[in-house]
């Protein structure tokens, strides 16, 4: 039996100001259980903000909890109290966690279990994947980047709208049997392919191509992968326990590597005899390091560089998405970018959401970077903030000093919304309207005049708009004194007494 124990304000006195969390025993039973875990925090509504936001993990702390009689075990800063309220993870003081437990007991690996059988689905995927190696019969190119990418045109039909009604309406690619696809580079198109005929990415073209660099794990802790000249990798850590250790990598095609089959993989033996073995995939370099007489460490490590660029390969896979019409890619694509969330990258995230639409990943976006003062001053020192328009930048600014957990929730007696349909938006700031469009479930981006346009067409929807800004205008007896003699358009007679005089929202601050 397991209970998890929470101290809101930390376990210990170093630990003031952070929630620890802690996995223990309830059992009488002897010996120690060891377990793979992993906490989540959600938001009110049992949803988590994305994942890997605000969580910990055995799997990415590269050892599992270690459970005897009497002892827990778990996380002492799982996370900072002030945090998980700027972000609206608290509700009425309440904190809701999953939690997922995998507890391996004493004597359980002698258990001979019966081999997992494959699943006709994953199989069916499996081999519907072999048709990109070796194309059989196919009868379409995809030409980008350069490369030529021979193809199915029943399957492309098959899987999207977009292929299906270019074969069916006869249009020039169809007839050619030859689709040119310029906006999207090689990379993306091999990785869009293969989600197309196996429903995953899993083995696809990686997005970094070599280990090179300075990879950080656990906390602080990081090691470097060094190229020399002659193209040679060496494998180096500097710990106070034990000093440099380091070691040559060779390719290796070890099936029980980290990074799985097809996975680019290196394995060097260390200085102080130990093994490294090292496989990229998806950016990331996961690792395992065994020692002597001592079990495996597993390590999952980071490259800010190759963090960026991977953003930018999931956004250019979004991008395809939405061209081609693939729903269940673009909701992979979302889900992963929105797991991946990190200084470096926010910013990137951020502009790519909202260039493609993505409400919900650009508001995980903004709720990552404005997580705290500290770290909405380090995602502004990121060259991926550079490329933010001006837009996105107010933006930014508005959720850091008005989060949405800190925000009043209207009483039963009070008007509902900060902002009444009944008003003129040109009043408003910019600040303002993005405020209005929020409580309304409106896009937030753009300039002053899409944020009036969309509250305006919400409004005129529900049929307050012409009633509201009517009562802001005039008398149709005295036009606009801006006006010139000449211009009747706004006078009684001509259909248009209700329309808004006309305001130049360029020039309006």
């Amino acid at each position: 039996e397991f209970a998890v124990g929470m101290y809101p304000n930390g376990a210990k006195e170093e630990c003031r100001g952070w929630v620890s969390i802690y996995i223990m025993r309830q059992d009488q039973t002897e010996g120690v259980v060891t377990a793979e875990c992993s906490i989540e925090a959600l938001l009110p509504e049992r949803h988590s903000m994305h994942a890997g936001h605000v969580s910990r993990s055995t799997n990415k702390d590269g050892y599992p909890l270690e459970l005897g009689l009497g002892v827990y075990d778990g996380w002492k800063r799982f996370a900072q109290l002030e945090d998980l309220r700027r972000q609206g993870f608290l509700l009425d003081d309440a904190l809701c966690l999953r939690v997922r437990l995998v507890p391996s007991f004493p004597g359980m690996d002698r258990v001979s279990l019966a081999p997992q059988r494959t699943a006709p689905v994953e199989a069916l995927a499996r081999n519907l994947g072999t048709l990109l190696t070796t194309p059989t019969a196919s009868d379409v190119t995809l030409c980008a980047g350069g490369e030529e990418f021979p193809a199915h045109w029943s399957l492309l039909a098959c899987r999207s709208p977009v292929f299906k009604t270019m074969l069916e309406s006869g249009m020039h690619e169809a007839v050619q049997r030859r689709v040119e696809i310029p906006d999207l580079d090689a990379v993306t198109v091999s990785r869009f392919l293969r989600f197309l005929y196996t429903g995953s990415i899993e083995g696809a073209r990686e997005l970094i191509q070599s280990p090179a660099g300075r990879w950080n794990y656990v906390d602080s802790c990081f090691y470097e992968v060094l190229e020399g000249s002659d193209g040679q990798l060496t494998w180096s850590e500097t710990t106070e326990a034990k000093g440099r250790i380091c070691g040559d990598l060779r390719p290796t095609t070890k099936a029980g590597c980290s990074g799985g089959e097809g996975a680019m993989a290196w394995s060097a033996t260390l200085s102080n005899g130990a093994t490294i073995t090292v496989a990229l995939q998806d950016g990331k370099l996961l690792g395992e390091y065994k020692e002597k007489d001592a079990e495996v460490v597993k390590t999952e490590a980071h490259n800010l560089d190759a963090e960026v660029r991977v953003t930018e390969g999931w956004g250019n896979l979004l991008r395809a998405a939405d061209k081609y019409d693939l729903k269940d890619l673009t909701t992979l694509c979302e889900e992963a970018m929105q797991a991946r969330l990190l200084v470096c990258n926010a910013a990137a995230i951020l502009r790519i959401a909202d260039a493609t639409g993505r409400r919900a990943l650009k508001a995980a976006a903004l709720a990552y970077a404005t997580a705290n003062e500290g770290q909405m001053r380090q995602v502004q020192q990121t060259r991926a903030f550079d490329g933010l328009s001006r837009e996105l930048i107010a933006e930014l600014y508005e959720v850091f000093f008005n989060p949405p957990g800190k925000r009043k929730r209207p009483r039963p007696d009070e008007e509902a919304r900060e902002f009444p349909d009944a008003q003129d938006w040109l009043l408003l700031s910019n600040a303002e309207m993005r405020r209005a469009c929020a409580e309304r479930d409106l896009p937030t981006g753009g300039d002053r005049a899409d944020l009036v346009a969309l509250l305006r067409a919400q409004t005129r929807e529900e049929g307050d708009w012409p009633r509201a800004v009517a009562a802001r205008l005039p008398p149709p007896s005295s036009p606009p004194a801006s006006r010139e003699s000449g211009d009747d358009s706004c006078r009684p007679g001509r259909g248009n007494s209700h329309r808004p005089p006309h305001v130049d929202l360029t020039r309006v601050d």
